[in-house]
Parts: C-alpha cells; sequence; structure tokens
C-alpha cells in the first residue's frame, strides 16, 4: 500500500469535493482554500501537478505499474487535457510508512516522501523525515558506518573533501531531536540496487575520528552515535523508576540535558538517553493533572500503581517512539491517541491540541 504524502491526501480531498474529478485550476482553488498546508514559501501549484504526474500511469514521468497501488489519478478527458479524476486509493493506515527489512527502491521513497536523491543524509522538505543512507562505497572516503553492537549504529557524516563540519546533511542529523524529524536508516543491497529500512534511530551523541577524503588527504569525519527508537523508548510503568521527581521544573531540565559531551561514555550516553525519554513522558503526565489534554476528559481508567492512565503523543513527529521536547508532547486518552493518528481529521485534531499545549505552557511561563 501507498502511503499519502501531506500533498496527495490534499489533492484526494480536493478532486473528492469537486465531485470526483476535476481541472487542475479547480483543484488549485480547493486546496488554497482548505487552508491545511503552507502556500507561502514555494511554487505549491508545481507541488500538485508534480504529485498528480508522479502517480498517474497516463503521464510520462510515471514510474510504477499502471493499476498498481501508486497509479492514482488519471486523464478525464485524456492526456494534456489537464483535468483529473481518481482512479484508486488503497492507503496506507498507519502514520509509519516503512516496514522493518523491507527493500526499498530510493526513487520511490523520495517521489512519495521527499528529499534530495543523491545523498547519503536527505532531509525531507514536505515531511518531518531525515532519511540516511548506507553503502559500501562509502568506504573510499574513511566512511565506516555500521553497527557497533546490536542496539548501537555509528554513521558517518557527509563530505568527501575536506573536514567534515556542521552543516547541511551534518547539521540536520546533530540537532534532528530539536527540529522533530524522525532519522529513518537504509543500507543499500548491493546486488540489485535497492535499499533495506534498518529501523528508526535516535541520536545519543557524536565524536570525531579521521580518514582520508576523495584526494587521499587525512580529514576530521563527524561520527554520529545512534540507537534503536525501540530500545529508548520508555514504557509507561518504567517512568518512576527512572525518573523521581514529580516537579514540573526539574522535569523540564533532565528533559533537556545533552548527551553529546564526549566525556561521556556510550552507556552513558544511552542511559542520559533513555532518562531523558522518561523525563519527557512523565513532565506530559504531571503537567496534565490527569485529564486528558485533547478532550478534557477524566483519564478512563487508573493503573495499579494508582496513577491516572493517559498515552503520550508527539505533536510534530510521525511516530511516537524516541524523544521529543516537553513543549512538543500531551498526554491523552487512548481514544484521542488512535484518533489524532488514524482519523478522517487526525491533521485538523492534532492542530488543535498543538494549540492547547502551547496555550498550557504559556500559562505555566507566567
Amino acid at each position: 500500500m501507498i502511503y499519502l504524502n501531506k500533498w496527495l491526501k490534499e489533492i484526494i480531498a480536493a478532486i473528492n469535493d469537486l465531485g470526483g474529478e476535476g481541472t487542475l485550476e479547480e483543484i488549485y482553488s480547493e486546496v488554497a482554500m482548505t487552508k491545511s498546508l503552507d502556500l507561502s514559501s514555494y511554487n505549491w501549484k508545481s507541488q500538485i501537478r508534480k504529485n498528480i504526474y508522479l502517480h498517474s500511469s497516463d503521464c510520462d514521468i510515471f514510474k510504477g505499474l499502471p493499476g498498481s497501488d501508486k497509479d492514482i489519478f488519471y486523464s478525464v478527458d485524456g492526456k494534456g487535457t489537464g483535468k483529473w479524476g481518481i482512479r484508486k486509493v488503497d492507503a496506507q493506515s498507519s502514520i509509519f510508512p516503512f516496514v522493518l527489512n523491507t527493500e526499498y527502491k530510493r526513487s520511490n521513497i523520495h517521489d512519495s516522501l521527499g528529499g534530495n536523491r543523491q545523498r547519503g543524509i536527505s532531509s525531507s522538505r514536505d515531511n518531518p523525515m531525515i532519511f540516511i543512507f548506507s553503502g559500501q562505497g562509502g568506504k573510499l572516503y574513511g566512511y565506516e558506518d555500521g553497527w557497533k553492537d546490536e542496539n548501537t549504529y555509528l554513521y558517518t557524516g557527509e563530505g568527501q573533501i575536506g573536514d567534515q563540519e556542521f552543516a547541511e546533511g551534518n547539521k540536520a542529523l546533530r540537532d534532528h531531536l530539536d527540529s522533530r524529524k524522525d532519522v529513518f536508516l537504509f543500507e543499500k543491497n548491493e546486488n540489485n540496487g535497492l535499499y533495506k529500512f534498518d529501523g528508526q534511530l535516535t541520536l545519543v551523541g557524536y565524536h570525531f575520528g579521521a580518514g582520508p577524503d576523495k584526494f587521499g588527504n587525512s580529514r576530521r569525519l563527524i561520527i554520529f552515535e545512534f540507537v534503536r527508537n525501540e530500545n529508548i523508548t520508555v514504557k509507561t510503568e518504567e517512568i518512576s523508576t527512572l525518573v523521581e521527581t514529580d516537579r514540573l521544573e526539574e522535569l523540564r531540565l533532565l528533559a533537556t540535558e545533552s548527551s553529546s559531551s564526549n566525556t561521556y561514555t556510550m552507556k552513558e550516553k544511552k542511559q542520559i538517553t533513555r532518562k531523558r525519554s522518561a523525563a519527557i513522558k512523565k513532565y506530559a503526565l504531571v503537567r496534565s493533572e490527569g485529564i486528558c489534554e485533547a478532550c478534557h476528559q477524566v483519564a478512563p481508567f487508573y493503573t495499579k500503581e494508582g496513577h491516572p492512565f493517559l498515552e503520550v503523543h508527539h505533536l510534530y513527529r510521525l511516530s511516537d517512539g524516541g524523544m521529543d521536547h516537553p513543549e512538543n508532547v500531551a498526554a491523552i486518552c487512548p481514544n484521542c491517541h488512535r484518533r489524532v493518528h488514524y482519523g478522517s481529521d487526525n491533521v485538523e485534531y492534532n492542530k488543535k491540541l498543538i494549540t492547547t499545549i502551547t496555550t498550557k505552557e504559556k500559562l505555566l511561563e507566567t
């Protein structure tokens, strides 16, 4: 099943609102009226055209099989007429787009989700995602990407000439938690050219190494240190054992503690990262005072430890694994949590929740 990016969702909604078919100008007008997307920063009309053309076998740039789940749109009055209808939509029900150990064609990833096709670190402009691609070719430039152990992945930064700096992709990886972007690892199968999805990662730190550049000259390398998200995700019942305090001020300090210092061992970095994850979750739960921050109803039941049961939702990310920031999480009931991920109004419901949390945080600052 195809993963629908935000443009495809808006285009499909627009065509449905037009009765199942419409000209490009009519589709533009419908998308503009919803005000669901930021249409000010780039040529949004070209984004609409591109997404239609990439998902219609009636177009020359379509890459896929006619009748497949990627073949969504069709030309109503024939090729080149500019009037479009919906052929079929078999949207992926989960917002998490990749299956572990499954191989993907890189061009399909970028066609659906954005990102630069040529770079090892590819940050999507349209989605809160950063893709990192690893392959044997990197060894020519001193790259030694790979799993240090079953839970720790080392990834060499980008830049083939001279010392590597914290710019562009390297900066994006270093700051991915602050920018609220999820990191997805893909490793190349040299036999068929496809990329295997090897997990969603969270940065715990980095260090510097040395290696040759493109011309064989010695230079500084940035080595990023990642862990699998599932290895730092803290279950609700574990929170109290990792973080004892119930004071919001203290929880905020714990939740923003950095683990990137080179004075820490890898084990210590993982411990700090895990404690941060627990502190962020506990912060949201304490702030909620047992009331769902989405529907404002009392938590549906109490845990065996006597705590109101609410789930922690990450407001700006594709998944609820890994860490975020105290201002970017909400404690909500299981029903609202499913709605904000899978409901037909999930985008609007999440935006409303963001407004609620922003208001609460401002009140806490006064």
